[in-house]
């Protein structure tokens, strides 16, 4: 009875705050409250961690992500070192403000409060009793268990992915609303395993093994509501105005802290240990990537040999197609290729990526477009590039070529707006140094990843070991084997021929000289000339190289992403930003706009279900139903995940009743979506935010739209709210 009182008043002070304190009132109650102190949070620190390196990254995350949001709050942190039973104790009597990081419950009947966003991550780890006889490295300890986690769409398949990989039998499985409920049931003996952030524990646990590094959030007492709130618009800024600072950040510190946890199960190991060799198909020659007995893909190759135990046979294909066929009769194993979300039809599987390239857009300096480029070529090299760029640019014509040199030739002569070149070989052969007609347009520029692709017949148990293996090769390693590969090469062989007007005027250089030192002794006067002559052509070489050194120093230059989802065909977050302005300033001081958030519940489970081609087809299912609706003034988009928006203009006599109406069946539409023939078995949440007029910004309908939707998931989902200003 004291539980659920305590929970009442907490949601009423919890709503009551959010109802009445803007951001700029909430910093104002932060610094009375507070006493002008930074703000006290607690970071766990886990008894007989297995992998502190993993929770010192995750740490270092926290820091640098609220360093970044200190510049709209404009607050101050201290970081305190906790256990997860201090830190509990810590917060309850108000010496802690936040505690991290924590994974929220499955229910709404947490006493809590908790941050929004995908900001945060926390470890997820098994844990044990203190005198548990359990040994993940021993398969008989582990089968015929009880393993509990919290009951949230996530967790399901982090544990059953990682018992899968294990190899253990006849593992079951029971939910828990919450951590606090999941650890008492582990001392009580209903479980035997419990899979927890940690910050539920007693301080006596076994940690067994860290399962997977997930999204997590901040925790605080109701009273610091204002503080939360505070936070909350800074993550939702942060992702509006700078989407490059998270992706950044993860794969400086998420990317190495999950290379650090990942490890080969015994079923893994096994199978490596017995497995023939893989016979890999590589598409022909394409330097610095393929290249005879070296080059990028056999040196990751090799290193992933190196830490799995695999062995690979190399099968030199005359060119992608052939690697393809080679691949389809079973005459090859896998295959590295581009995965475009395209694929998801097609019968083979696909691994992780292995390594992301950049691909430049080169165009000629006296070309000028908008939007997309009339016309693109690529080079032929790699399997799955021409899906790639057609969903990347689908107005524009695209045109395989068998060399790069032919590709930057045809943008040279204006046979083609654009061409697609990978950095690594422009770099490699500093194919813009003798090309002053060329530049790089950044808008255009493409991140392209690469994974290996593999056939129907090939066992999933080579997908799941190439999976470990790739995430277990260390950011540096895979970053020092490219640019071992990608240093400029200077040899005369190849200058000659790919350059012979240029080396032909340095061999004349070179003779006149020679000519002038033989003339020194009979003739100063010439001697004189032929020096100043020498020294003049020094300072044109000097200033060559000086310009291929700073061609060199931009490689990292910033590239601009696509306004285009590739797997759906909507626009993506930014596309949608720049779109919604649009409409927004078109809107009349007498007319209406709808910005309506739709989110996919049970999404992951469906993933986990069906798997990740299923899962696109799902996506794809969606968007082609909201395509279907929209209008020339209607945008539409994939907002990341599994979370669609839409921005709808409203008539003159629109109703609240009209809105309602398209809600609700946009709602039945989705559970009744078919994939593959079965129903999807998903339902939908949605966020409405309707504005008059130019009186708004997008970014604050946005939050009207967000935090209805956040009301529909805390009432169970599968539902709708439309957003009312107080």
């Amino acid at each position: 009875m004291l539980h659920k009182l305590k929970y009442f008043l907490s949601v009423i002070i919890t709503t009551a705050l959010i109802l009445v304190i803007s951001p700029g009132q909430a910093r104002e109650y932060l610094l009375q409250t507070n006493q002008d102190r930074p703000v006290r949070i607690g970071l766990l620190s886990i008894n007989q961690d297995t992998n502190r390196r993993s929770r010192e990254l995750l740490e270092q995350y926290i820091k640098v992500y609220l360093q970044e949001l200190s510049k709209s709050t404009h607050l101050g942190y201290e970081y305190i070192m906790v256990t997860p039973e201090a830190g509990q104790r810590l917060l309850n009597n108000g010496e802690l403000d936040l505690l991290a990081p924590v994974l929220g419950p499955a229910d709404n009947t947490s006493d809590r409060i908790y941050s929004e966003g995908e900001a945060f991550y926390c470890m997820l780890s098994l844990f044990a009793v203190p005198d548990s006889k359990l040994n993940v490295r021993d398969s008989s300890t582990m089968d015929n268990i009880t393993i509990g986690y919290v009951a949230t769409e996530d967790n399901a398949g982090y544990i059953t992915y990682y018992v899968e990989s294990q190899g253990w039998h006849n593992i079951h499985y029971v939910t828990y609303p919450n951590g606090k409920a999941m650890i008492e049931a582990l001392h009580g003996g209903e479980i035997q395993a419990a899979m927890d952030d940690g910050s539920n524990l007693r301080g006596n646990e076994i940690e067994l093994a860290a399962i997977a590094i997930g999204l997590g959030q901040f925790t605080a007492l109701p009273s610091k509501q204002p503080l939360v709130l505070a936070l909350n618009n800074a993550i939702i800024d942060t992702e509006l105005k700078n989407p490059s600072f998270g992706t950044r950040l993860q794969q400086e510190y998420i990317d190495p802290a999950i290379h650090h946890i990942v490890s080969y199960s015994d079923t893994e190991r096994n199978y490596a240990e017995s497995a023939a060799p893989l016979r890999v198909a590589l598409p022909g020659s394409f330097p610095p990537f393929i290249v005879e007995d070296s080059g990028i893909f056999k040196d990751i190759l090799d290193e992933i040999g190196k830490d799995s135990g695999l062995t690979f046979e190399i099968i030199q294909a005359n060119d992608p197609q052939n690697a393809e066929k080679l691949l389809k009769n079973g005459e090859a194993d896998i295959m590295a290729y581009v995965y475009s979300g395209t694929d998801y039809q097609r019968s083979m599987t696909f691994t992780n990526n292995f390594m992301v390239v950049d691909y430049w857009a080169i165009i000629h300096k006296e070309t000028e477009f908008f939007n997309s480029p009339k016309s693109i070529a690529i080079p032929a090299k790699i399997p799955g590039l021409m899906e790639y760029v057609e969903s990347q640019f689908p107005a524009s014509a695209i045109t395989t070529l068998d060399t790069v040199e032919a590709c930057l030739d045809g943008v040279e002569h204006h046979e083609y707006t654009m061409a697609l070149i990978p950095n690594l070989y422009l770099l490699h052969y500093s194919s813009l140094a003798t090309r002053p007609q060329l530049k790089i347009a950044d808008k255009h520029t493409c991140h392209v990843g690469l994974s290996f692709m593999a056939s129907e017949a090939t066992p999933n148990r080579l997908v799941h070991t190439l999976n470990t293996a790739i995430q277990r090769m260390s950011p540096e390693k895979a970053n020092r084997i490219i640019k071992t590969n990608s240093r400029p090469v200077i040899n005369f062989g190849y200058l000659l021929q790919e350059y012979p007007a240029t080396m032909v005027a340095t061999i004349l250089l070179i003779l006149m000289t020679a000519l002038g030192i033989a003339f020194i002794v009979n003739n100063n006067r010439r001697t004189r000339q032929s020096n100043i002559l020498l020294s003049e052509k020094n300072k044109e070489l000097q200033q060559a190289l000086d310009e291929v050194k700073a061609l060199t120093r931009d490689r990292d230059a910033y590239k601009q992403e696509s306004e285009t989802d590739p797997l759906t065909g909507l626009l993506n977050k930014k596309g949608i930003a720049l779109r919604c302005h649009q409409l927004m300033k078109q809107t009349q001081p007498d007319e209406a706009i709808a910005l309506i958030i739709i989110d996919l519940d049970h999404f992951k489970q469906f993933n986990d279900t069906y798997g990740h081609q299923s899962g696109d087809k799902l996506l794809v299912t969606f968007s082609k139903l909201l395509k279907r609706n929209c209008t020339d003034m209607t945008a539409a988009a994939r907002f990341g995940g599994d979370e669609f928006l839409l921005m709808v203009p409203l008539p003159k006599d629109f109703s609240i009743h009209d809105i309602r109406k398209q809600a609700q069946w946009i709602l039945t539409s989705i559970k009744n979506m078919m994939v593959d023939g079965h129903p999807a078995n998903v339902s939908g949440s949605i966020g409405i935010a309707i504005a008059k007029g130019q009186d708004i910004s997008y970014d604050d309908l946005f939050r009207h739209a967000d935090r209805a939707l956040y009301k529909v998931k805390a009432a169970g989902r599968d539902g709708f709210q439309i957003y009312e200003q107080q």
